[in-house]
């Protein structure tokens, strides 16, 4: 009878499955963040400029934020804190709801984002 050796590795593939989830939900918010901005009414820019995406240990905040002031000196809501595992679209502009709630831009983002979740999953298993 043949001897078999199993080395079961679970700890490093959930490690690195967690790593690769953080990855997806960081890439899908920023795609929502792509996806809404350019459906964002217009006054100034200010609001469409201060919608960004939060993910694992990054954010498009600083750019947002830079933009937004850029064309209008306004106050900006904070950044949200996100839980482990977790990412988030944000209009940081506080009117931003009133249009949202009229419009649903950033809603359509998030839906827009969803429907590319194979494309985004494909991205970063290529990398893998």
């Amino acid at each position: 009878m043949a001897k078999a050796r199993l080395d079961w590795y679970g700890k490093q593939l959930l490690a690195a499955m967690e790593d690769v989830s953080d990855e997806i939900l960081t890439l899908a918010a920023f795609q929502a963040e792509a996806e809404a901005k350019p459906n964002a009414p217009v006054d100034t820019g200010f609001m469409r400029n201060a919608i960004y995406g939060i993910g694992a240990g990054e954010s498009n905040r600083d750019v947002a934020v830079a933009e937004a002031l850029a064309v209008a000196d306004r106050p900006l809501a904070p950044q949200p804190r996100l839980k482990k595992h977790e990412a988030a679209l944000h209009g940081a502009a506080a009117y931003t709801i009133y249009q949202e709630t009229e419009l649903g831009f950033m809603y359509n983002g998030v839906q827009k984002a969803i429907a590319a979740i194979a494309q985004i999953i494909q991205q970063v298993g290529s990398k893998l």
